[in-house]
């Protein structure tokens, strides 16, 4: 159901994937989706893309350089500006398919790249679409919930790893990673809530349960905040929004929309921050949103 493809990113060769619909189901629009904060294709993408494919939807699903089954140096380093641009040369390489209309693209993008996808398409008035799932709109409120569900002592001790490493970052051979997320109760991580223990749970084979310590010294994670982007945004967005979610800040999700008015679109489900990534009646439930509004908003 679907080809390997890959695509230039710089230096890098990003690994992808295209699922295609039948000759006879397709309807020419494409979406292009990737992951979250270290997140790769096997972890959790796949029923999105094989949903948008059997909906019609040329759908190209990709690792950012680095991560997975892309090529890139360092690895398991999260950078915005390299992001950004891995997004622009995948949603290139879709419009470039011979039969995907190149005017009828849409975005999905999950937390870290729910970000992604409302920057993508404020920078891309070509964009139609735009799915954002339990999206990081607001780095800053984000980080706070961080510190407040780590605790002092294990932000402190995070803190501490990443100055080390700043310390001696110029001449150190090997960083000592960071774990992007805790897999028992003592565990020091970046994604900090009780539920950030489920996602090494469904990481799938290529994913790594790591951060390079460079992300935070270099990444410009601030620069990924959708939050200041309201008065100028064209793409209708769909945004979901977990209420149990305790990763990212609701609050911030609930004003971004206010401020959007008509040009964004709030549904909330009964979850987490990963439960519609796992096989269930609200992943079901925010997959037919998601191809409802694509219909919407990418048919002529």
């Amino acid at each position: 159901m679907f080809k390997e493809v890959s695509f230039k990113s710089r230096r890098a060769n990003c690994h992808a994937r295209l699922y295609e619909p039948t000759a006879t189901s397709s309807n020419g629009a494409g979406v292009v989706l990737a992951h979250g904060f270290c997140g790769t294709i096997d972890t959790g993408l796949t029923a999105y893309a094989e949903a948008f494919a059997k909906a019609g939807f040329h759908a190209l699903v990709f690792d950012y350089r680095g991560f997975g089954l892309s090529d890139g140096a360092p690895r398991q380093f999260v950078s915005v500006p390299h992001q950004r641009q891995d997004w622009r040369n995948a949603i290139a390489t879709l419009r470039g398919q011979a039969n995907v209309d190149a005017d009828r693209i849409g975005l999905w993008g999950m937390s870290f790249s729910g970000g992604h996808v409302i920057h993508m398409a404020h920078g891309d008035p070509k964009i139609r679409a735009v799915v954002s799932q339990v999206p990081m709109i607001d780095p800053v409120l984000s980080l706070n919930i961080g510190n407040y569900e780590r605790g002092i002592k294990k932000t402190q001790a995070l803190g501490q790893k990443v100055l080390a490493w700043a310390k001696r970052r110029w001449y150190a051979r090997k960083p000592e990673m960071i774990l992007a997320a805790p897999r028992h109760a003592d565990d020091v991580a970046v994604l900090a809530s009780e539920e950030a223990a489920e996602y090494p749970k469904i990481g799938g084979p290529s994913w790594r349960n790591e951060v390079h310590p460079d992300s935070f010294i270099t990444g410009k994670f601030l620069d990924n905040n959708a939050s200041l982007l309201t008065d100028d945004l064209t793409a209708p967005m769909l945004v979901q929004m977990g209420t149990k979610d305790r990763l990212v800040s609701n609050e911030a999700i609930a004003n971004f929309v206010r401020r959007c008015g008509p040009l964004a679109q709030l549904s909330t489900y009964d979850a987490g921050h990963f439960t519609m990534l796992k096989n269930n009646a609200i992943q079901k439930r925010a997959i037919k949103e998601a191809i409802a509004f694509y219909d919407a908003h990418l048919m002529l």
